[in-house]
C-alpha cells in the first residue's frame, strides 16, 4: 500500500481588508432553475478556460488546454466538530445560465450560493460563495492538484507550492514554463506541499468566516495558468480577483448581445422553444482559444474525471461543419465563417481537411499520431458548409479568398472516388462507423454518399458564385453520376437504401437512419425517395426521443452500442430533414419534439451525445454537452418545421412551414439573408391561414408556400400575391405564391380544411422504454 501522505495545515493571516468588497451578482439571463440533481453534469464555459463538474457543487477546472485540478469541493465545520461535511450534502438549488451556474447550499443556519465564472476571454476561473450565516463558520477547500495537459500530451514533471504572501498554490512543469495559481485572499490555513508528491496528495485550504465578514463580502476562490511560467500566471490571478465585476458583467453583456442578433421562434410547444434557446447557447459555448492552436469549434464539454479528456473539448471538424448549419440559420454569421476559416486554415496539404485536433496540439506532434485526418466525411462536409453559409450570407468574398483550399478539397473527394461515381471509404476514411460489428468493413456507407452529394451542389454553387462556369458544370455532371449510382442502391424488396457496400463484395441492406442525409439533399428518385422518408418511422427504427442507427432488424442491432442502435441526435436530424422535404410534417415535428424534449436530460440546457436505443436515457459514456446534439434541435426547426430558405445570391426568400394547422400561430424573428433581417408570423384559423412577414433591409423575392393537408380547398386567396398554383405531394398540398422585391408581405389563404388525425406530442420521460415492435 501506498502510504498515506501527512497533512499538516499552515496557518497564515487572512485580513478582511484583503478581501474584494461586496457587489451584486445579478441572475443570469435567461437561467433555468431547478431542483439539484447531484450526479447532474454543469458547467461555466468560457473561450479559454472551463469549470466543469455536478450539480452537488464538485468540479475539475482546465485553463487551456490544460487541466489544473479535479475534485474540487468545499465542506463545512459544524459547532466544533473534528471533522467536516461535505458541502455537497446541502445542495438544494441550481441556477444555471449561458455564463454561469449558481449551486444554492443550505441548512437551517446558513446558506451559501457558490458560483462559478469563466471569463469570456480570460485564462482563469472563479467561484464566489455568498454566504449568509448566523454564526462564525469554517469552510475547506479540497482538491487534487493536476496541471495535466489535454490528452495526449504531457508535461512531466509537475511540482506545487504554496506562496503565504499571496495565500496561493502554485503548480508548475519541471521546467517552470506552464503554471497555474489556486488561490483566495481568504485562505487562512493551507496544508504544507511535498513538492514532487502530485497528483497523489490532496491540496487543502480552510476559510474563517463571520457573520459580518459575510454581510460585508464575497468570497473569491480564483483559478489562473499561462504558458509564461509562475509569475504571470500570479498576475492573471490578481487581475482577475480586482475585475471579477467587470468579468461578471463583460460576460452578461456578450450573451445578451447574442440573444438579441440571433433568430427567435415562438411555437405553442414551449419544450421546443425552450430546446431551441438553450441549443443556440450551447453551441456558441462551443468557441474555444488557446494560444497555441487557435480558435475554433470544438464537440462538446464533459468531466475528465481522472483522465485528461474532457468530453469532446477539441476540435473535431465534421461536428464544426454541420453545427455551422444551424449557426448560418440563427444567423451568426461571423461566427459561421470563423468555423470554415479555422477549417481551411487547417487543411492537410493533398486537400483533404482534418477530423480531430486536439487542444494541446502545440505541445506535440499531432501528426505523429493517426486521428487528425482519418475521417472521409469531413472534407465534403467543408464543401457542403461552405456553400451554405456563402448562399445565406452572400459573403461570396470568402469563397475568392478560399477557392484555392476549395479546390483543393474537391480534387480530394474526386481522388477518393470509385468508378461508380461515389466516395470509396478504403480510398478516404470511416464516414458513418467507427466502432462496433461493422469497424473496418465498409467499403462504402450512405451517408458518405449523401454528403458527397452535397459537396457537389455545394461546390458548383461556389463555383459558379466566383465566376468559375466550367467547374460548376463539371461539378453537376458528376453529381448527375452519383445520384444515378446511388438510385440503384434502394433495396429492390425494401422501401429504403441500403447502408451500404462491405469490403468482402457483399451488401448490407439494413435500414438505418444515416440514409436520411442523402433523402434529405434530394436528387434521388422521388417516388423511392418517398417512400423511404416514410418508413423512417418505423418502429423497428424511431422511438420516442430519435431514430436508431439501425433498425432493430438489423443483423447486428443492439441499444447499447456506440455505432449499432444507439440513438444520437445529430443523425436524428437529418431524419427529421427528409421527413419535412418528403412533406411528412407530422412525422418531422414528432421526432423534433421527442429530440427537443431530451434537453436537460444529463445536464441543464444541453443535449447529450448520444441515447439508448431501448430506454430514454443516455449512455454512461455520452458527452453530456454534445454541440452537434443540440443542433439538432436548430436546424431542423429553422430549414424544417418553419420552411425557411434564404438566399442572399438571388436575394430570394421561401417560407414553406409544415405546422399543424392545430397550431393557432408561430412567430419568427432575426432570420438573416445577406444584409436583410426577416421577421414573420403564421396564422392558423379554423377556415384560414395567414402568413405575414417583415424585411428590415434590401427587399427580397418571397416565394409563401404553407402546408396544408392533403385534401384541402382554396377558397380564396386575399393580399398581396399572385394566383397561387397548387403543388400535392401526395401527403400534402403547398399554395405557393410569389411576391416580388417585398418588404412586407400579407397573405391569407381562405380553406375548407381537411379533416386531420388529432396531433398529440407527449414528452418521453427519462427511463421510458420505446415501443413494442
Amino acid at each position: 500500500m501506498k502510504p498515506v501522505p501527512l497533512i499538516v495545515l499552515v496557518s497564515v493571516a487572512a485580513l478582511a481588508q484583503d478581501l474584494p468588497p461586496r457587489f451584486t451578482i445579478p441572475a443570469p439571463e435567461p437561467v433555468i432553475k431547478k431542483g439539484v440533481e447531484p450526479r447532474k453534469f454543469i458547467e461555466s464555459v468560457g473561450r479559454r478556460s472551463f469549470i466543469l463538474g455536478r450539480e452537488d457543487g464538485t468540479f475539475e477546472a482546465w485553463i487551456n488546454p490544460v487541466k489544473v485540478v479535479r475534485n474540487f469541493r468545499f465542506s463545512v465545520f459544524f459547532d466544533g466538530a473534528l471533522e467536516p461535511t461535505p458541502l455537497a450534502d446541502f445542495a438544494e438549488r441550481v441556477h444555471a445560465g449561458p455564463g454561469r451556474v449558481t449551486i444554492i447550499h443550505s441548512t437551517a443556519a446558513f446558506t451559501i450560493r457558490q458560483t462559478w465564472i469563466a471569463p469570456l476571454d480570460r485564462p482563469s476561473l472563479a467561484v464566489l460563495l455568498d454566504i449568509d450565516t448566523d454564526r462564525p463558520m469554517r469552510i475547506r477547500a479540497s482538491f487534487t492538484p493536476e496541471l495535466k495537459p489535454m490528452w495526449p500530451a504531457s508535461l512531466g514533471g509537475q511540482m506545487s507550492a504554496w506562496l503565504e504572501a499571496d495565500r496561493t498554490f502554485v503548480l508548475t512543469d519541471g521546467l517552470r514554463r506552464h503554471a497555474a495559481v489556486v488561490g483566495s485572499p481568504a485562505f487562512a490555513r493551507a496544508s504544507e506541499q511535498v513538492g514532487h508528491q502530485m497528483p497523489d496528495g490532496t491540496a487543502l485550504a480552510e476559510i474563517d468566516v463571520t457573520p459580518e465578514q459575510a454581510r460585508r463580502h464575497l468570497i473569491p476562490i480564483v483559478i489562473a495558468g499561462s504558458a509564461q511560467g509562475a509569475g504571470e500566471a500570479r498576475k492573471i490571478y490578481r487581475e482577475t480577483l480586482a475585475d471579477l465585476p467587470s468579468i461578471l458583467a463583460e460576460s452578461d453583456d456578450y450573451y445578451r448581445a447574442f440573444e438579441a442578433r440571433t433568430t427567435h421562434i415562438e411555437t405553442p410547444a414551449p419544450q421546443l422553444n425552450e430546446a431551441f434557446e438553450w441549443a443556440k447557447f450551447a453551441i456558441e459555448k462551443g468557441w474555444a482559444c488557446n494560444e497555441g492552436v487557435g480558435c475554433g469549434l470544438v464537440a462538446g464539454y464533459g468531466p475528465s474525471g481522472a483522465s485528461e479528456r474532457p468530453g469532446f473539448a477539441w476540435y473535431f471538424g465534421g461536428d464544426a461543419l454541420m453545427n455551422s448549419w444551424s449557426i448560418v440559420d440563427y444567423g451568426d454569421f461571423d461566427r459561421a465563417r470563423g468555423v470554415l476559416e479555422f477549417m481551411r486554415d487547417h487543411q492537410r496539404g493533398d486537400g483533404k481537411m482534418m477530423h480531430e485536433l486536439t487542444q494541446s496540439g502545440a505541445l506535440l506532434d499531432w501528426t505523429q499520431y493517426p486521428y487528425g485526418y482519418y475521417h472521409a466525411d469531413t472534407t465534403p462536409h467543408y464543401l457542403l458548409a461552405a456553400a451554405r453559409y456563402v448562399v445565406r450570407s452572400g459573403d461570396v468574398d470568402f469563397a475568392r479568398r478560399s477557392w484555392a483550399s476549395l479546390e483543393k478539397a474537391y480534387q480530394y473527394c474526386v481522388g477518393a472516388l470509385d468508378r461508380d461515381g461515389l466516395m470509396s471509404n478504403q480510398k478516404a476514411g470511416a464516414g458513418a462507423v467507427e466502432t462496433g460489428a461493422l469497424s473496418g468493413r465498409v467499403a462504402k456507407d450512405v451517408y458518405l454518399q449523401g454528403v458527397w452529394m452535397g459537396a457537389l451542389e455545394g461546390f458548383a454553387r461556389l463555383a459558379r458564385a466566383t465566376g468559375r462556369e466550367a467547374q460548376a458544370r463539371e461539378a453537376e455532371g458528376r453529381l448527375q453520376t452519383a445520384r444515378n449510382a446511388l438510385n440503384a442502391w434502394f433495396a429492390p424488396d425494401k422501401p429504403w437504401l441500403i447502408f451500404g457496400r462491405l469490403t468482402d463484395g457483399s451488401t448490407y441492406s439494413a435500414q438505418s437512419s444515416w440514409q436520411a442525409i442523402a433523402l434529405s439533399l434530394g436528387g434521388l428518385d422521388p417516388a423511392k425517395s418517398a417512400r423511404a422518408a416514410e418508413a423512417l418511422s418505423r418502429p423497428e427504427l424511431s422511438t420516442p426521443w430519435g431514430t436508431r442507427l439501425f433498425a432493430t432488424d438489423s443483423p447486428n442491432y443492439d441499444p447499447l452500442s456506440y455505432n449499432d442502435g444507439s440513438v444520437w441526435p445529430f443523425v436524428t436530424q437529418f431524419v427529421m430533414m427528409a421527413e419535412f422535404r418528403y412533406h411528412l410534417g407530422r412525422a418531422g415535428l414528432q421526432h423534433l419534439f421527442g429530440v427537443a424534449s431530451m434537453t436537460g436530460l444529463s445536464g441543464a440546457g444541453f443535449l447529450t451525445e448520444y441515447l439508448s436505443g431501448e430506454r430514454a436515457q443516455a449512455l454512461p459514456r455520452a458527452v453530456p454537452h454534445q454541440l452537434f446534439s443540440s443542433a439538432a434541435a436548430v436546424h431542423p426547426v429553422i430549414s424544417g418545421l418553419l420552411g425557411l430558405e434564404g438566399d442572399a445570391l438571388t436575394r430570394r426568400l421561401v417560407v414553406a412551414p409544415h405546422l399543424p394547422l392545430a397550431w393557432k400561430q408561430a412567430r419568427f424573428t432575426n432570420y438573416r439573408v445577406g444584409p436583410s433581417t426577416v421577421s414573420g408570423e403564421i396564422v392558423n384559423e379554423p377556415a384560414s391561414t395567414r402568413v405575414h412577414i417583415e424585411i428590415a433591409g434590401p427587399p427580397l423575392d418571397v416565394t409563401i408556400s404553407p402546408a396544408f393537408p392533403a385534401d384541402t380547398k382554396l377558397l380564396g386567396l386575399r393580399g398581396n400575391g399572385l394566383k397561387p398554383q397548387a403543388q400535392a405531394s401526395g401527403a400534402d398540398l403547398h399554395l405557393p405564391v410569389l411576391v416580388e422585391q417585398a418588404q412586407s408581405v400579407d397573405v391569407s389563404y381562405d380553406i375548407q380544411p381537411a379533416a386531420a388525425a388529432p396531433l398529440s406530442l407527449t414528452a418521453p420521460e427519462p427511463g421510458d422504454r420505446a415501443p413494442e415492435k
